[in-house]
């Protein structure tokens, strides 16, 4: 029916959604190209001429490495080339694609940008442009959108220009008066493997986003509710005595305490070796290791992470717990081998089951720090870097400097500052009762 190109764009090593989209499209006769995660625009743009591709796919899981869409798109534009653009992602949305689709902010790309929410909408849209007779509406109606959407970006540049004065004229509104938990040890451990609880770990899934989101699961009702006692519940049961039994599964955690003060919207973090075990007493001269800067809401009740830590002004010292957990890099492997052999299905569930697992593994590791510092069940929260709280995925690199997780798990960094592999996470630790989940707008 046409060929497509896929690949997960440069620095970014998350690949499920592109896996999904590759699987849908073959199954509906589409050729597909795949080029992996980590593909540079240059290769991208060769590949889609050396086979007169029908449309490219880019896929990215965070903003950062989404950038790179806009980049495809006036490369392409430069060289004149004919290829309709589809991209998606967790971290954008119609309006990333709108914006896109306008070269330098001017220019529209004459064969498309198409934000497609999932792999379903995806087939939908490539089904659409090879049909001449759907095809000149949907761009058309794509080149409307893009306009009206740049109408309203001075608007736009106005209300953040005011948020970020805001941001700055709040102060803080979190009770800092609360008990301080003591750790049972300063610095980071990594756990015995064989500590981990494989039970507790897949426990501590999610399942409606395995079953939805990895796993493409659609519907509501009986119908969904059959797809998911027939198949996929008696499918993740099977693959999980599978990954345990065979391997492709190697759960590890690290993690660690260390003394900290807030300092406005900064989070410092003092060397462990000044302070006496289980204690929050220093006992010399303080030396600040790292330093963490993250956004304040502009609105609402003006949160920030660092708010939830006793400050520098007073005499008191906080704790902090970071947190990187992984379930290896086999499943990777299994997945190459799985996708070179055309099981499309097979990699697509185990991969799913790996990255679902490995966020299992981060509320097992998550509970284990509360029982260390003594904590209730559902005490504080924990963020993941690269979300709203703490966007910066740069800041990964500080927290490597705090747990040495490549040294103690086999976990390292991308340039673009990603966990590999893949099924790994990352995760600061609050212990602040009043710690929420919440949103900082651009």
């Amino acid at each position: 029916k046409g060929r497509v190109v896929l690949a997960t764009v440069f620095g970014d090593v998350h690949d499920i959604g592109k896996n999904l989209v590759k699987t849908i499209l073959s199954n509906n006769g589409y050729t597909v190209h795949d080029l992996g995660k980590q593909v540079p625009i240059g290769v991208v743009i060769e590949k889609a001429k050396e086979v007169n591709a029908s449309a490219i796919g880019l896929s990215a899981l965070l903003v950062s490495t989404s950038k790179q869409m806009p980049v495809c798109v006036a490369e392409l534009q430069r060289a004149g080339l004919p290829f309709p653009v589809l991209i998606g992602g967790a971290a954008i949305n119609r309006n990333f694609g709108r914006r896109a689709a306008l070269v330098d902010g001017e220019v529209f790309y004459e064969p498309g940008v198409f934000y497609c929410k999932d792999a379903f909408e995806g087939l939908d849209t490539v089904d659409a442009l090879l049909d001449p007779a759907k095809a000149p509406a949907l761009k058309e109606r794509t080149r409307r959108e893009a306009f009206e959407f740049k109408t309203r970006a001075v608007e736009l540049e106005e209300r953040t220009a005011a948020s970020l004065d805001r941001q700055r004229d709040f102060k803080v509104t979190v009770d800092r008066d609360v008990e301080i938990p003591a750790p049972p040890f300063w610095g980071h451990r990594a756990p015995n493997p064989e500590t981990i609880s494989w039970d507790e770990m897949f426990e501590g899934m999610d399942l409606k986003t395995l079953y939805r989101l990895h796993w493409g699961a659609r519907g509501t009702g009986e119908a969904y509710e059959k797809l998911i006692r027939e198949d996929f519940e008696p499918r993740r049961l099977a693959l999980q005595r599978e990954a345990k039994s065979q391997g492709w599964l190697t759960p590890r955690t690290v993690y660690g305490f260390f003394p900290c003060q807030g300092d406005g919207q900064d989070l410092v973090i003092y060397d462990p070796a000044s302070f006496a075990p289980k204690s929050l007493a220093a006992r010399g001269k303080l030396e600040e290791v790292v330093r963490f800067t993250f956004p304040r809401q502009a609105e609402r009740e003006g949160l920030c992470l660092a708010d939830y830590f006793q400050p520098v002004e007073s005499s008191k010292f906080d704790v902090v717990a970071f947190q990187v957990v992984t379930v290896g890099g086999a499943v990777d492997e299994m997945g190459e081998r799985l996708n070179a052999a055309g099981e499309y299905s097979k990699a697509l569930f185990t991969h799913g089951l790996a990255v679902s697992a490995a966020e299992g593994l981060a509320e097992w590791q998550h509970r284990l720090i509360r029982a260390d510092l003594g904590l209730a069940p559902e005490r504080g929260k924990r963020y993941s870097f690269g979300y709203s709280a703490c966007p910066d995925l740069a800041d990964q690199a500080k927290l490597f400097r705090l747990l040495d997780p490549e040294s103690a798990i086999g976990v390292s960094l991308t340039s673009a500052y990603q966990l590999v592999p893949e099924a790994s996470t990352s995760a600061i630790v609050v212990h602040h009762p009043a710690a929420i989940y919440y949103l900082v707008k651009a």
